[in-house]
């Protein structure tokens, strides 16, 4: 058996852009209808992490041994730091109205209403530092089920975005895309 070196890969390094919005129907919407829902939340402190966890269930059998493993549950989570401040954003994090007085030149979010979590669309977006292309992570349905702190101090405040995955009507949590040069 001959064994191949592999050829290196593209490293993954820094950070991308954050994008929420409402969709309607997201499973079925089309690219132009998902762009124009899509509003860039700002700049990102350090970084973002895609993670996802499975719960597996093993199968042993007690002559045999461990025979075999599934998943009987998966949980996909989004995080990131988003440094730059736009009140409009906590919308998006928790069950809340925002009021603009353009008059009285004030904006204000009510929080504490109770009520549902609001569902985004989620698209992040990571250009390779090679420059061969992307690598787009989208969550159909994200919601923020962690909320969120301020620190009203002399270093830059973050606010820490942390997206749970609601399944798609397929079971889909998340698609990620990668982007590279086309042949020809």
């Amino acid at each position: 058996m001959t064994l191949n070196y592999q050829e290196s890969e593209p490293i993954i390094l820094g950070s991308g852009e954050l994008y929420l919005g409402k969709v309607e129907n997201p499973e079925t919407a089309d690219e132009t209808t998902i762009e124009t829902a899509l509003k860039n939340v700002g700049a990102i402190e350090s970084g973002a992490t895609l993670s996802y966890k499975p719960t597996i269930q093993n199968v042993k059998a007690a002559n045999r041994g461990h025979i075999m493993s599934f998943v009987t549950d998966e949980e996909v989570t989004f995080d990131c730091g988003i440094l730059t401040w736009k009140l409009d954003n906590l919308a998006n994090l928790a069950p809340a109205t925002v009021e603009e007085d353009k008059v009285k030149g004030t904006k204000k979010i009510k929080i504490g209403r109770k009520g549902m979590i609001p569902v985004n669309y989620l698209r992040f977006v990571h250009k390779k530092k090679d420059g061969t292309g992307d690598i787009i992570v989208n969550i159909y349905k994200a919601q923020a089920v962690n909320g969120f702190q301020f620190a009203f101090s002399e270093k830059p405040t973050v606010v820490n975005y942390e997206f749970t995955a609601l399944s798609d009507k397929n079971g889909n949590l998340v698609e990620i895309i990668e982007t590279f040069p086309t042949e020809g």
